[in-house]
């Protein structure tokens, strides 16, 4: 999805007192665009902040003149009642064409919401799901709002002179509410979105500490815990080796003899090469007295020496020799498994 950072003024909502509660939302509500939009879309998100804006100052103007015709409005006397209605016209005009506004400006809005979140990569498919249905809500309050305002519309200056005000002001505040709602919507559905790295990252934030507690208690069924309470965790697989680890920790035993092939044991690679080294190569590199033993694996020929029951032996003895490209494997039954796992499995066996 492409990102621009253009600054946007946030021009509605803050030129009219009755809008002041909704000032914030509004703001966020398009604060939030900016980090998914592109140029084309930027222009547009102005526009119709402009438009707003000028609505809100229409309805500032119908309210200047509202209170102008206020002993009229409030008249309980049919005629002055009536003349009110009529020195109300143009009031009427303008909180219609503020509602027009609004219309256009917030179907504009849900249009860049709409382009916005159907691009978006969505990590929790039910984050989605609650985004469209967001989306669905909002696109029925337009619809809503514009079938309240739609009458209003047809309206000449003759018909607006007997036209209640009260009731056109009532209706016109609902269409506008409708508009208002929608865009929160629109809101909703984005932040889901922008809400989930953070969520993700909790997530994998307690994902770790209930890991580390497994590994502390280190036995099949807090292995199967892990693996119940996230299934789809981090340490799914590690768990279950590990589960298969102490399932055949009856069946591991420490080396006994020289050969490696009985047991859990440990030795030191001094070197491997896709060619075999000839033994006067092998003894400049090597010069103690254990046996050299030369296996060929894995395309290479690979020289190990000693036949230790701990990794702490074999690291005190590679020490002592003090060889430069040496390091230690590790063998269970002599088939070569991870330093990680033998060292687990050292840990949980007896002394014997």
């Amino acid at each position: 999805m492409k990102k621009i950072f253009k600054p946007i003024a946030v021009l509605a909502f803050l030129l009219a007192a009755s809008t002041a509660s909704f000032a914030q939302e509004g703001s966020d509500m398009f604060d939030i665009l900016t980090d998914y939009i592109n140029e084309e879309q930027s222009t547009a998100l102005t526009k119709l902040q402009e438009d707003i804006a000028k609505g809100e100052k229409l309805v500032s103007q119908a309210e200047t003149q509202d209170k102008a015709n206020a002993k009229f409005l409030s008249s309980t006397k049919k005629g002055k009642a009536k003349k009110g209605e009529k020195k109300s016209v143009e009031a009427k005009s303008l909180r219609i064409k503020a509602a027009k506004y609004y219309e256009k400006s917030f179907e504009s809005l849900y249009d860049i919401y709409r382009s916005v979140v159907s691009d978006a990569t969505f990590t929790y498919p039910a984050d989605k799901t609650s985004a469209e249905q967001y989306l669905a809500e909002a696109e029925t309050s337009l619809q809503d709002g514009s079938a309240k305002l739609k009458p209003y519309g047809k309206l000449t200056n003759k018909s607006l002179e007997t036209t209640t005000y009260k009731t056109l002001k009532t209706d016109l505040a609902t269409c506008k509410s409708k508009f208002e709602e929608a865009g929160k919507n629109c809101y909703r559905a984005l932040k889901l979105y922008a809400d989930q790295a953070a969520k993700k990252n909790k997530e994998d934030a307690a994902d770790q500490a209930f890991w580390n507690s497994t590994v502390q208690t280190n036995t099949i069924d807090a292995y199967n815990r892990y693996i119940s309470k996230y299934p789809n965790g981090k340490y799914v697989s590690e768990a279950k080796r590990r589960i298969a680890n102490l399932q055949n920790m009856s069946k591991v035993k420490r080396v006994t003899s020289d050969n490696p092939d009985e047991g859990l044991a440990y030795r030191i690679q001094i070197c491997a090469d896709k060619k075999p080294w000839s033994q006067k190569k092998l003894a400049r590199l090597y010069k103690g007295d254990l046996k050299i033993d030369e296996r060929q694996t894995d395309g290479y020929y690979k020289y190990w020496i000693g036949c230790f029951r701990s990794y702490e032996d074999a690291q005190n003895a590679e020490q002592s020799m003090g060889l430069k490209q040496s390091f230690i494997v590790c063998f269970n039954e002599g088939v070569q498994i991870h330093i990680t796992e033998a060292q687990e499995l050292e840990a949980n066996l007896s002394d014997e």
